[in-house]
């Protein structure tokens, strides 16, 4: 079973790397480090989105990271019930991001709002996402 605590901890260090390396992209495209400005059609938008999302996982990562588990949270959250909650509502998400995720893109291809390569790292994004689940399913099923 996990600690909440080691839980937290790696969360917040998962997210605060996100977050470096987004600000480190934000950098480099405002000072446009190595011409990295170019490759982007608006560098000033992706400029503030860059800095916007690494600025959100930069408070993620600290409230994660400064969290302590209550005694009543460390019960609760290894209660079976609980984790078997948890785990059908993350089953359910996943399902539904599998089916809407793609439905959105092509919508949006169809639209033309997006590109040809977004496109594809889409469908990417969503076969990685598959074959990360199906290696989870597999190894539980391993263990169990």
């Amino acid at each position: 079973m996990n600690n909440p605590e080691t839980t937290n901890r790696k969360a917040g260090l998962i997210t605060l790397a996100i977050a470096v390396v987004l600000t480190l992209i934000t950098l480099a495209l405002a000072f446009n480090v190595g011409g990295v400005a170019t490759l982007v059609p608006t560098a000033a938008k992706a400029v503030w989105g860059f800095a916007g999302c690494a600025f959100a996982l930069f408070i993620c990562s600290v409230a994660a990271l400064t969290h302590k588990t209550t005694p009543q949270e460390a019960i609760e959250q290894a209660d079976e019930r609980n984790q078997a909650i948890g785990n059908l509502a993350a089953r359910k998400a996943f399902t539904f991001m599998s089916v809407f995720m793609p439905l959105v893109a092509l919508v949006l291809y169809v639209l033309d709002q997006v590109s040809l390569t977004a496109m594809l790292v889409i469908i990417g994004i969503e076969v990685v996402t598959f074959v990360t689940y199906a290696i989870y399913i597999a190894r539980l099923q391993r263990e169990m």
